[in-house]
This record gives structure tokens, C-alpha cells and sequence, in this order.
């Protein structure tokens, strides 16, 4: 499943974020995903695993696993970069061994001036932090957003998100859960894409990633969207700002 962009672009609506990753559980990862079926990849600079994800990129190219007009690479330029993007852009680019990214975004919403309308807002967003105004703003001025921590930053890292809820223990979602015979984290994966959202779910488990991948043979009814709308706590759970450098930027 694809959404489209307001370039024209197809992006598609799972992806994996690569953040955090070791460097050598990387390659396994990368190829697991994509015979899975996962075709975008989120990376970074700052996550300092480029180039490693690159070799596992490059071997599946080369095996023929797939091709590399299949697939949807994101980037994202670092707070010390903006004053040079190009070369920062190039740099990702040689790490990552591609001659092109389908997306660069700005990692951190840091003061800048900037006068090209984006294709795509990436944010926080998940059951207890939905953000409805926001997504709503985006969607209405064709801006696709995506949705990292989509399962919530408990499920990923407590002490580094510095999350005491955790959403895929939610007593609603696992209620709604049941009902369709499918994992909380499912659901809100699902919730997710019929908001018309992308998400990027991280995992470095075969298990998770085939269940977050197995989405896309069912659809939430109406009732049960509405009843998830009622369980948002307006909770941020990635502080990473806060914790590593002293600074709200969400302020």
C-alpha cells in the first residue's frame, strides 16, 4: 500500500526505521525485511549506521532480492548541517552506496528559513499522542505525514524516550485487539495507516517484523477507530531532546 506524495512520489505506508540498530544485526535485519516485503527504509546521519545499512542495501541489489527502483530510502540532514546541505546529503548518499534518496528530510525542527512546501512532515504520533490538528494541517495542504515511535516509545526504549505509558499495553487496544484476532501493536499499526499516516516501526526481531508487516488484510470498522480516538493521553514519549541536550524543542 502507497500513499502519494505532493511531488508526484509514491511512498510506501510501512516502513522500518533503522535507528538504534546494532551494526552487526544490520544486515540480517535489512534482508529479513525485505523478504518480508518491506520496501522503505528510514535512516539517518545521526543515527551513525549508514553505512553499515549501505552493505546490506548494496548486497540486496546485487543478489537481485530486489530492485532499487522498489525501494524508498529516507535520510535525514543533521542540526550541524544545515549550512551545507548538499555535501551533507552527498555524504549519506556514499555511505549509503545509492546514487539517489527518495526522501531528505530535516531531522529536528531547529530555526530555519525554509521556502520549499515539503512532501512529507515526519512526527511523532501514535493512540496516546494523535496529534489530530496537526495531522489534519498536513493532510489538508497535501503534506503526508509520517509517523515515527508509532507504537510509542515504551515499546522501543523506556529510559531513552522516558515513557511510563506504554500503548500496546493499553486495556482498549487489547480489547480491540481480540476482536480481530490480532496484536495491540497491530492495531495501532493499522489505526495508524487508515488515518492516512505512514509508519515506520522499528524492530530488530523476525517475529516483530513480520507481525507489524501483516497489516494490510484487514481494516478497523469505524466504531472501533472512534474508540481508540478516546484513549489519547496528548503524551509525547521521545524526550531524546531533553535527555541528551538540556533543551525542550517542542516548547
Amino acid at each position: 500500500m502507497e500513499i502519494s506524495l505532493n511531488n508526484g512520489f509514491k511512498m510506501p505506508m510501512m516502513g522500518l526505521g533503522v535507528a538504534g540498530m546494532r551494526k552487526d544485526e544490520i544486515k540480517d535485519i535489512i534482508t529479513n525485511a525485505i523478504q518480508i516485503g518491506y520496501r522503505h527504509f528510514d535512516c539517518a546521519a545521526d543515527y551513525k549506521n549508514e553505512a553499515e545499512v549501505g552493505e546490506a542495501l548494496a548486497e540486496a541489489l546485487e543478489s537481485g532480492l530486489v530492485k532499487r527502483e522498489e525501494l524508498f530510502i529516507t535520510s535525514k540532514l543533521w542540526n550541524s548541517d544545515h549550512g551545507h546541505v548538499v555535501e551533507a546529503c552527498k555524504d549519506s548518499l556514499k555511505k549509503l552506496q545509492l546514487q539517489y534518496l527518495d526522501l531528505y528530510l530535516v531531522h529536528f525542527p531547529i530555526p530555519t528559513k525554509h521556502t520549499v512546501k515539503p512532501a512529507v512532515n515526519q512526527i511523532e504520533t501514535h493512540p496516546y499522542f494523535q496529534r489530530e490538528s496537526l495531522v489534519r494541517f498536513c493532510q489538508k495542504h497535501e503534506i503526508c505525514v509520517t509517523a515515527h515511535t508509532p507504537l510509542g516509545g515504551a515499546a522501543v526504549n523506556p529510559q531513552v524516550f522516558g515513557s511510563i505509558y506504554n500503548v500496546i499495553q493499553d486495556p482498549l487496544l487489547e480489547k480491540v485487539a481480540n476482536k480481530y484476532g490480532r496484536s495491540p501493536a497491530q492495531i495501532a499499526l493499522r489505526w495508524g495507516i487508515q488515518r492516512n499516516t505512514v509508519v515506520i516501526p522499528k524492530s530488530s526481531k523476525l517475529k516483530r517484523l513480520e507481525e507489524n508487516f501483516q497489516v494490510f488484510d484487514f481494516e478497523l470498522k469505524q466504531e472501533d477507530m472512534d474508540l481508540i480516538k478516546n484513549i489519547d493521553k496528548k503524551y509525547r514519549t521521545n524526550l531524546i531532546s531533553t535527555v541528551a541536550w538540556g533543551i525542550d524543542i517542542y516548547a
